[in-house]
């Protein structure tokens, strides 16, 4: 009789401990919504030009993989200038070596193609300073943030990257040159 009670007090207080189905899907509500937040704000920030690609994987062309430093490797677009500044492994057609990809410079030739079935963005661009150093960069974008490039040039074979996309306020002015007044 006494193992019996104990069994039924400890089923009442197990299911007065475990979480009502409500409570379960007012978080999957909250997650829902906040995927949805996020998905806006990046097709905001690829709509108006304004994010940052952090690069953290560098894919060989013959099968190998290395990952990257974020902060070190990324792509800046706020809108018709550009940063590129990447690690670069692989062939050269250079007399000097290269070892990174630095560029500041513009957004040249920015087309924009929205795959509306997939939910993702595909985005064409060369970035150059205006000189002879030009790169073809090549970004797939999907719905939720993540991203898959590839960069070319005269001197260097084609590299991919993948990394996620990061959105910039626009009250921030990212690439504004600061310095000390006179």
């Amino acid at each position: 009789m006494k193992n019996l009670f104990a069994v039924i007090i400890s089923l009442v207080v197990i299911s007065s401990c475990s979480p009502t189905r409500e409570a379960g899907s007012a978080k999957g509500d909250s997650h829902k919504e906040k995927k949805l937040v996020e998905q806006t704000a990046i097709r905001n920030a690829v709509e108006s030009k304004r994010y940052i690609i952090k690069f953290d994987r560098i894919y060989n062309n013959f099968g190998g993989m290395i990952e990257l430093i974020p902060r070190a490797n990324y792509l800046i677009i706020d809108r018709g200038k550009a940063i590129l500044n990447t690690a670069y492994v692989g062939r050269q057609y250079d007399i000097r070596p290269i070892a990174a990809i630095d560029i500041h410079g513009k957004a040249l030739n920015y087309a924009v193609t929205n795959n509306l079935s997939k939910g993702s963005y595909e985005i064409k661009m060369k970035v150059g300073n205006g000189r002879s150093n030009t790169f073809d960069v090549y970004i797939t974008i999907t719905k939720n943030g993540y991203c898959s490039a590839s960069v070319s040039s005269l001197k260097i074979d084609n590299i991919r990257y993948s990394g996620y996309l990061v959105p910039i306020d626009d009250n921030s002015d990212t690439l504004q040159q600061s310095g000390n007044s006179i």
